[in-house]
């Protein structure tokens, strides 16, 4: 049960204001607990595709995609300090590699092993099924019957048999939890976008449309994106982002983080499907916008002219320029490391192709002619496949930290 609040209790705006205080201390659970409350109430006074829901169902898709991730260990993966991914994985590569003799020289013993195990199991039934059919020569005859064999097995073992069933159960509800935590995140967050893409239509400040809308509906789309994400559906994640950062380009101005974040964002998802140029440029030009917005807070006039700063300073009595200048110089090494890993991948991944189509790299066919190429069998050009994914999931890790920090 959510603190502060009763939720059996509690009035929709007590659980909204409830939910979004557990999201910003990523309390994913009871945020989830009392949105999904709230949701439920508003729904029920106003019909499931109303205005009024767009917010709740906002905020608890993003609780859920919380949760999921945290289910999924991907958020304790993905905190700073755990850099060492590419190496983690080489090194598993190679004792991969190493323990193949290995695992190949004790398969036989296990197999027998396996074998003598089931030989022995099958005779035991079968002096089982013997002793049975002596004690009741009455059912003998018809035991051999497929309805009547099953009946007497059922009857024999009850108990063995309905507790291999809740064990399944128990396995399959767990598998089946973690798809709708995740599923059931995108269904609502697809639906605030269509209740928020006609309130944006109808436009009007007044019922909570026009501008108001809009950065709803963008925070909807990068969320969808993220979403997107986690299901390892990159394209559909690209243009999820590309619809929030066209929305944040016409509301925000030039240097605002958020679009700042979206960028980065975008780059996170074309690295992941390997498309490096375009995640160069994003990554760029979330850098660019870091470094435009350092100046911008450096200048004299920061305090007094900057809607943002104004913004910051109303919702946080701890905010200073000072130190948001300090966060956003620490962002920027991060991101251009980014820059460099996605340019050697690049780089690695032309070398690997190169090496593949012409692996003598000349030698051998300036001096044997054409018969170089049988010398060797040479690897098809998909064997360099395994690469690109453990560096695209190297690259997945440690994600969320610069992200997040560019929209605080």
């Amino acid at each position: 049960m959510a603190d502060m609040i009763e939720v059996s209790t509690a009035t929709p705006a007590e659980l909204l204001g409830a939910g979004r205080r557990h999201l910003a201390v990523r309390d994913f659970h009871s945020a989830a607990e009392v949105l999904a409350k709230a949701c439920e109430l508003l729904a029920k006074e106003h019909g499931d595709t109303a205005d009024q829901c767009a917010e709740a169902y906002l905020w608890y898709g993003q609780a859920l995609l919380g949760l999921s991730r945290d289910e999924s260990g991907v958020l304790g993966d993905g905190m700073p300090g755990s850099g060492n991914v590419d190496d983690d994985d080489e090194e598993q590569g190679d004792d991969d590699n190493n323990d193949n003799e290995q695992t190949e020289q004790s398969c036989e013993p296990e197999k027998s092993k396996t074998e003598h195990n089931e030989a022995e199991s099958t005779s035991m039934e079968a002096d089982t099924s013997t002793k049975e059919a002596e004690s009741k020569p009455a059912q003998s005859t018809t035991s051999d019957a497929p309805g009547a064999s099953s009946e007497v097995t059922d009857n024999a073992e009850p108990s063995t048999s309905n507790d291999d069933a809740n064990d399944e159960s128990v396995v399959n509800m767990d598998s089946e939890d973690d798809v709708d935590n995740l599923q059931l995140a995108w269904e609502m967050l697809d639906l605030a976008r269509s209740i928020l893409s006609r309130r944006a239509a109808g436009g009007g400040e007044g019922a909570g449309g026009g501008a108001a809308a809009r950065a709803l509906l963008a925070d909807t789309h990068l969320a969808l994106g993220e979403v997107a994400l986690e299901s390892e559906t990159y394209d559909k994640a690209v243009l999820d982002m590309q619809s929030c950062l066209e929305i944040q380009k016409e509301l925000y101005h030039s240097d605002d983080r958020r679009i700042a974040e979206t960028h980065y964002q975008i780059g996170l998802a074309n690295s992941l499907a390997s498309n490096f140029e375009d995640a160069v440029t994003h990554f760029k030009n979330a850098a660019n916008i870091l470094e435009t917005r350092i100046k911008t807070l450096e200048g004299p006039t920061a305090a007094t002219d900057d809607a943002t700063v104004k913004k910051y300073s109303s919702a946080d009595p701890l905010y200073t320029i000072e130190g948001e200048i300090k966060e956003l110089k620490e962002l920027l090494p991060e991101i251009q490391e980014k820059i460099q890993d996605m340019m050697d991948y690049k780089a690695e991944t032309i070398k690997r192709v190169r090496e593949t189509l012409c692996p003598s790299n000349g030698e051998s066919s300036t001096q044997n002619g054409a018969g170089s190429s049988a010398s060797q069998p040479r690897p098809a050009a998909s064997d360099i496949s395994h690469l690109i994914k453990r560096k695209r999931k190297a690259s997945n890790e440690p994600e969320a930290s610069p992200a997040k920090k560019m929209n605080t």
